[in-house]
């Protein structure tokens, strides 16, 4: 969208994802960028989006895989992917993929205290597992496979993160001798992932959602995913974020589709449905 747009109400953010799709029918990081697979998979996600849903189905790799390749280095979006991948042989073989691709660096470190037996998702292979990654194969894993074996590994990286007093940073919880803060785009993802499993985790993380979101009110991003947790948990709450994030889509400040996506899905009918199958 141009700088000078002059702001768009929640009933106009599905107007304004279609600007952004390209003649491909997938969608880039902002309005007329090359197509990519996290952004199309994310408005799949958010709007049932069918040509999204097909773009996403053509980029699949021959090993199950989706995502973004730079040289040597896979940015692995294969759990964002199977959400939104149909039912049937290509959702299985991502499915298998994303078991199989566990973090692999997880030595004990003194000056980044974790647990190492713990091993989550990492944002590319061949590496350690962080708390984003992690939440997205835990909750694709529990919607589309939830007797998969992996899934406790999972939750295990995610109760091992947990900041002190509850939510989620993007790695650890402590470095270098430093209790880390946790932020609410990182915590809304993981209680995503953790609905119904997880008690004290869920509780400790919700309060500090409650406080997240205000902090960081001014991020357009933070108020949907909170929103959606919110939602997704029955929060009172949610009516409030989800007031903030509208007054937030009414300023001329530009968005990019993925943000819009959240949005979409923050102020759709059934966030929890699309999320969770559930």
């Amino acid at each position: 969208m141009p700088a000078d747009n002059p702001g768009m109400g929640s009933a106009s953010v599905a107007d304004a994802i279609e600007e952004a799709r390209n003649p491909d029918g997938g969608f880039g990081p902002v309005a007329g960028a090359d197509s990519e697979p996290e952004t199309t998979a994310m408005v799949a996600l958010a709007t049932g989006d069918e040509r999204a849903r097909t773009w996403v189905e053509a980029a699949q790799r021959p090993d199950g895989s989706v995502g973004d390749r730079a040289g040597d280095v896979f940015r692995d979006l294969t759990s964002l992917a199977a959400l939104v991948l149909p039912a049937g042989a290509a959702r299985e073989h991502a499915l298998d993929h994303l078991e199989a691709a566990r973090a692999t660096k997880t030595g004990e470190d003194p000056n980044v205290p974790h647990d190492p037996s713990a091993r989550g998702w990492p944002w590319t292979t061949g590496t350690f597992g962080w708390v984003e990654p992690t939440s997205w194969a835990v909750l694709a894993l529990r919607s589309l496979r939830p007797g998969s074996g992996v899934i406790a590994d999972g939750l295990a990286l995610l109760a091992d993160r947990e900041c002190d007093g509850g939510g989620w940073n993007y790695g650890n919880a402590e470095a270098f001798g430093q209790s880390l803060v946790p932020f609410g785009q990182t915590t809304a993802m993981a209680l995503l992932a953790l609905h119904d499993a997880a008690p004290g985790l869920e509780q400790r993380g919700l309060a500090a959602l409650r406080r997240l979101a205000e902090e960081e009110r001014d991020g357009t991003l933070t108020l949907a995913l909170a929103t959606v947790a919110f939602r997704v948990y029955g929060q009172a709450q949610a009516e409030r974020t989800a007031r903030w994030l509208r007054d937030a889509l009414a300023l001329p400040d530009p968005l990019d589709t993925a943000t819009l996506a959240w949005a979409a899905l923050a102020l759709g009918s059934d966030p929890g449905k699309a999320l969770l199958g559930r």
